[in-house]
């Protein structure tokens, strides 16, 4: 069977498309970042959380068969993925968590091979060695600019974020808005219960945040989490993988820019070292495909 509905290219509005999901994604890091400044962070994880349930939900009928799916990736790629993502960029520059997250590529090539049997190959297999050693620049970052502990967790975040994708593999089909409004909507309850018992201070932290945390918050469920996403899993039910997926190259760009440009953070040689090795490594994986993919199916 032919898939005739794939085009070969990106046309005008899906490339604009794209360039807007890895604009907020990229954006998102100076969001999160400024959110946990003034926020605890697994309360204001749940504050995202909450505002992307109120805001799809309505929007949503989950059905029967589709509610085990969601709770797991409510665990898994919600509270486990955002709660730890959160909890670790309170200690660390934005810049920073732009860099390190995008080990969930190398850890995505791991956990294919590991319960899939997907061939890595050697050239994917240098791209996870040069993502890693780019974490590893960073963790060594003198000046304490970068602990070791924060980006411990955000490399549980982002084996939190590659195990959920392999999930989808395993899963029954569930519609983009189905699973953005469904994981929230049951990621809130495990958050607030997670806040109250590791945090404390909500309250008084509600009342004294500035308009820049609950923009942050916002920003982070409306831009990230229901434009970016609800785009993105159209791009990629329209279009090939391989020329789709090279454009998240751009976020962590994006992130880091944002990171200097909006929160006034700077740009060491070793954060840019080890930012290059880490994209060389994803850019070597996420090339690795062939150039033209067969369309028959």
């Amino acid at each position: 069977m032919t898939r005739a509905s794939a085009p070969d290219r990106l046309g005008g509005r899906d490339m604009l498309f794209a360039i807007l999901v890895v604009t907020c994604w990229g954006f998102n890091y100076a969001a999160v970042k400024l959110s946990v400044t003034e926020l605890p962070p697994l309360f204001a994880t749940a504050l995202r959380f909450a505002l992307v349930a109120v805001l799809v939900m309505p929007f949503v009928r989950l059905k029967r068969e589709q509610l085990p799916a969601l709770l797991l990736l409510s665990l898994t790629m919600g509270s486990l993925h955002f709660g730890v993502l959160f909890y670790g960029m309170v200690a660390i520059d934005a810049a920073t968590a732009a860099i390190v997250l995008q080990t969930t590529v190398p850890f995505g090539v791991l956990v294919g091979a590991l319960f899939f049997h997907e061939r890595i190959g050697p050239r994917r297999a240098l791209g996870v060695l040069l993502g890693f050693a780019g974490v590893v620049v960073l963790a060594g970052e003198p000046g304490g600019g970068s602990p070791p502990l924060s980006i411990a967790l955000l490399l549980v975040a982002a084996v939190c974020w590659a195990g959920s994708s392999a999930l989808f593999k395993v899963m029954p089909s569930i519609s983009s808005l189905a699973y953005i409004g469904g994981t929230a909507l049951f990621a809130v309850p495990q958050m607030l219960a997670a806040s109250w018992l590791l945090e404390d201070g909500q309250a008084a932290a509600m009342a004294a945040a500035s308009p820049f945390a609950w923009g942050s918050v916002a920003f982070s469920a409306i831009a990230a989490s229901i434009i970016g996403h609800g785009l993105w899993y159209g791009l990629v039910q329209r279009h090939e993988l391989s020329l789709v997926v090279p454009f998240t190259l751009l976020a962590p760009v994006i992130g880091v820019v944002s990171a200097v440009v909006v929160l006034g953070e700077s740009m060491s040689l070793e954060r840019l070292l080890g930012g290059c090795l880490t994209l060389s490594g994803v850019a070597l994986i996420q090339f690795a495909w062939p150039r033209r993919r067969s369309r028959s199916i």
